[in-house]
């Protein structure tokens, strides 16, 4: 049976401390962290990890802001063992064996929203998770040599210059915090109300807003509200949780308002009930995401990405993905990306 291709989309959330996000160090951290096979991210008896194939690329040039992305594709380079196979005639048969395999996913990570559309491109390939990780793991790395490159132009200018200030490598850790990344599923309105009708008792949602990259959200006014108190009291996150496990919850309010919270994929959503059988049901994020098949995606990762690129702008169109508001900072971020290139 063929492997059935299928997109997959996130918010690509990344911040250096509670000042500095995504594109404020595109150029020094964020790009090299995903240079093809720069970094390689070993696990015991399980592999290693690495990027291939990455480009910076130009998917729209009709906006006023082009839109930018980065394409690429990680891969998983393992072997697989095995010990026994199984004969009609003679049971299970010690056979040891090795098989070298090298399953692929390919990315866009779109700048100017930053939204990730995500493909497996085998079966066996790697997960959005281990994207996550290795993703998060090489900006580490990249993050630790842009430190000491930092620190060492500091001591050559303190030698050039005798009376230039003093300055430590924590002074530089305070000025550029250590990457953190989040990578949440967008929500898919349909399945979110599938699943909350599958509950035939809400005993619970929980909601919790989290910070975002530097974007301008549109949320309700009551989300809005929090999000806005979240920061004014410099919080990580924001949560609220309802709940009436005698009586249960109303289906159609849960629906809003799980539904406005995750329109922007700014927040993590539980639900907890049960359903016709009694049998308890608990969702998050990643049991109501949102994922398109596809017959054919292009192994070249840059015409994949303009298939991706072309998928999420169709779903924007329809009101299914919810974009933020381009605010000036980052169109004015986005256009010296473009003009380096």
């Amino acid at each position: 049976m063929a492997f059935t291709k299928k997109l997959e989309f996130y918010n690509f959330t990344l911040k250096f401390g509670d000042e500095k996000v995504l594109l404020d160090l595109f150029y020094e951290i964020v790009m090299p962290s995903f240079h093809e096979m720069k970094y390689v991210r070993k696990i015991r008896e399980k592999g290693e990890y690495f990027f291939l194939d990455t480009k910076l690329v130009v998917v729209d040039r009709t906006p006023p802001i082009p839109v930018l992305g980065v394409a690429g594709r990680i891969v998983k380079n393992t072997t697989l063992k095995r010990d026994q196979i199984f004969r009609s005639g003679g049971g299970l048969i010690e056979n040891k064996g090795e098989l070298e395999t090298a399953p692929s996913s390919t990315f866009l990570l779109i700048l100017n929203n930053h939204r990730l559309v995500y493909c497996k491109e085998v079966a066996g390939a790697p997960t959005i998770s281990n994207f996550q990780s290795t993703s998060q793991k090489f900006m580490k790395l990249r993050h630790a040599e842009f430190v000491n490159e930092r620190y060492e132009e500091a001591k050559l200018e303190r030698v050039l210059i005798p009376e230039s200030e003093r300055v430590s490598k924590r002074a530089i850790l305070e000025e550029f915090p250590y990457p953190k990344l989040r990578v949440t599923p967008l929500s898919d309105k349909e399945s979110l109300k599938d699943f909350i009708a599958r509950l035939k008792h809400i005993d619970s949602l929980a909601i919790t807003l989290l910070p975002t990259n530097d974007e301008e959200i549109d949320n309700d006014d009551f989300w809005t509200d929090l999000g806005r108190r979240r920061r004014e009291m410099n919080s990580k996150n924001a949560k609220v949780n309802f709940s009436n496990s005698s009586e249960g919850l109303d289906g159609e309010k849960v629906y809003e308002q799980a539904k406005a919270a995750s329109n922007l994929a700014n927040s993590e959503v539980r639900l907890k009930g049960h359903d016709i059988l009694g049998d308890t049901l608990k969702g998050t994020n990643e049991d109501f995401s949102l994922t398109v098949e596809l017959q054919e995606l292009p192994r070249d990762t840059v015409l994949a990405a303009d298939v991706k690129y072309k998928q999420f702008d169709s779903l924007v169109k329809k009101g299914i993905i919810v974009i933020p508001k381009l605010v000036d900072g980052v169109a004015k971020k986005i256009m010296a990306i473009l003009d380096g290139l």
